[in-house]
């Protein structure tokens, strides 16, 4: 457990500077720091060191605390759109503030980074799963629309 703990240490470390290089990229300085601080938590780390970093199977007891974990994950991380629902049913949720709309996106490139690839613009895309307050989509919207449209000078130049 020991050895499952340390790489899950290390995991969790290697993903923080990807997103701190990303956060910094946008001048997101203290949010680049502190991102993901809530998976050093017991509540948080355990679960999911047992469900990603041990060489076995978990349990349906594990299971279940992996999940509460992840829940407790985007509940304590505004960078989480999930964090802003307050009406799942009826998707209703309040709007995000920008700089956890772009601490977000800087997550989600910071996975690219972590496979050694460059963010594909259409894993950018928005999820239908995805429940956000209108403004908050359209602000999406168009970050996506102007990274594409970097991303499309980049290639001319």
């Amino acid at each position: 457990m020991l050895k499952a703990c340390w790489r899950n240490f290390l995991y969790i470390l290697e993903h923080k500077i990807n997103v701190l290089v990303e956060c910094w990229n946008e001048g997101l300085y203290i949010q680049g720091i502190t991102h993901d601080l809530s998976k050093f938590n017991p509540k948080e780390f355990l679960p999911y060191t047992k469900k990603f970093f041990l060489d076995r199977k978990i349990d349906s007891i594990d299971e279940k605390k992996w999940k509460f974990a992840w829940l407790h994950h985007q509940h304590k991380n505004k960078h989480h759109w999930e964090y802003w629902v307050v009406d799942p049913n009826q998707k209703q949720a309040l709007p995000m503030p920008r700089k956890y709309l772009l601490e977000m996106v800087c997550d989600w490139r910071s996975f690219s980074r972590r496979w050694g690839k460059k963010v594909k613009l259409s894993n950018l895309s928005l999820s239908d799963k995805m429940i956000l307050h209108p403004e908050t989509r359209d602000a999406l919207e168009m970050i996506i629309k102007n990274e594409r449209k970097a991303k499309s000078k980049e290639t001319i130049g």
